[in-house]
């Protein structure tokens, strides 16, 4: 993935404001993804919902939709590509580390 979430939150804002758009036509482009999945997406800050299944179909979605609208590749999509060659992590950070403690006799 070569965009950053809030440049694909972006995307998802600007497609909802066509005409004849909703959220309910969106969620079932993404492949029937959960309402709670995409509202989350869209509330995270940076890159911390990364690992939410919205980031990587929203993301597959909109690549396919520039393709076939003849759209050219954006400036910031050419310097993430130039600055990360692999793409973005699509790994949440863990949050809660398990700490095992021995008993001590």
């Amino acid at each position: 993935i070569f965009d950053t979430c809030p440049v694909v939150v972006a995307n998802i804002k600007a497609f909802l404001q066509r005409d004849g758009i909703t959220k309910a036509i969106l969620l079932k482009a993404l492949g029937d993804i959960n309402s709670n999945s995409l509202n989350r997406f869209l509330t995270g800050k940076q890159q911390d919902q990364c690992g939410n299944v919205t980031y990587k179909r929203a993301y597959v979605f909109f690549e396919k939709l520039r393709i076939m609208e003849g759209k050219p590749k954006s400036s910031k999509r050419l310097s993430s590509e130039a600055e990360n060659p692999r793409g973005f992590s699509t790994e949440k950070a863990r949050s809660h580390v398990w700490v095992f403690a021995k008993h001590l006799p």
